[in-house]
């Protein structure tokens, strides 16, 4: 609710109105193509279809719209939520800087339209992939202009180490992998695949269950995060980690995220780091990996890392 003061030549003093405004989701989605939505590899429209096509039909994606409210826990929603296309235009002709400069730019221009009826209330942004940055720019723009950002959820942020948010307002970002089973020597090498053969075993090889970040945005926490977190996802595939992040229990995940406690242990005349309690998706905290027993190695930089 805002109050607004108007004075007129016709009236002495002032007059208040008040402004009933209603808190906005906004969602911005990453890259779509219709070729590739052709081939059956992602979706083909930007806004409110990219969401659908992850979610896979109307219910399901009015089920996450739920999700989403549930989950900032605000009241009272605009009925319908401001979608906006932070799609590049084939994936290589922008950086993440890039994104960020045109998300800013596109909330200033459209500023009238995105601030449509909120008042003194909050916007709650949730993005995807390329729309990350987008995202991140629009909220800049917003925050300048005295409105007020409630939080945002970056999922699967493509290019991170290419753009910042402004530490000014609660973001989190949340990015997914999945376990390969793959034939590793026990010490540490240079990543690449080891055909699991009994003939290139040997004797100093073993099949690992190795986390594999998803490969689409790999491992980059964005500057300014509030925090940064890489879960394991059982049932994700190569070809749908990226995507794995649209999902309901996602939010669930990030409300964990921000409670999780990461504490320091001492074996084997090293230092590695736990999560204060049971842990069965976590592999990295913001710039730490945690203790997870379903996996047996993982990539550092480019070296695969085997836990002894």
């Amino acid at each position: 609710m805002a109050t607004i003061r108007i004075t007129s030549p016709q009236a002495k003093g002032h007059a208040k109105i008040t402004v009933k405004g209603r808190p906005k989701l906004v969602f911005v989605n990453g890259h779509w193509n219709r070729v590739m939505n052709f081939l059956g590899m992602g979706p083909g429209k930007d806004s409110e279809w990219y969401w659908k096509y992850f979610c896979g039909d109307n219910e399901g994606f009015r089920d996450y719209l739920e999700a989403a409210k549930s989950y900032f826990g605000d009241t009272n929603y605009q009925e319908r939520p401001y979608y906006v296309d932070g799609s590049s235009l084939y994936g290589g002709d922008m950086s993440g800087q890039d994104r960020k400069d045109a998300g800013y730019a596109f909330a200033n221009e459209h500023l009238v339209e995105i601030t449509k009826g909120v008042g003194n209330e909050k916007f709650y942004f949730v993005s995807h992939s390329e729309g990350c940055a987008y995202a991140a720019g629009m909220a800049k723009a917003l925050i300048e202009r005295g409105y007020k950002v409630g939080e945002s959820v970056m999922l699967s942020a493509d290019e991170g180490d290419e753009f910042s948010v402004e530490g000014n307002y609660p973001c989190y970002q949340i990015t997914a992998g999945r376990i390969s089973i793959e034939l590793c020597k026990r010490r540490r090498f240079r990543v690449g695949y080891v055909p699991p053969s009994r003939k290139d075993a040997g004797r100093r090889s073993s099949l690992k269950r190795v986390f594999r970040i998803d490969p689409v945005v790999n491992d980059h926490r964005i500057r300014g995060i509030t925090r940064y977190g890489v879960y394991l996802d059982k049932t994700a595939t190569l070809s749908t980690t990226h995507a794995s992040t649209i999902d309901i229990v996602v939010f669930a995940y990030v409300k964990h995220l921000k409670t999780i406690k990461v504490v320091p242990i001492k074996t084997k005349n090293k230092v590695e780091y736990a999560i204060v309690g049971k842990n069965a998706i976590w592999h990295k905290i913001d710039d730490k990996f945690v203790i997870n027993n379903n996996i047996d190695a993982y990539v550092d930089g480019q070296n695969l890392i085997i836990k002894e």
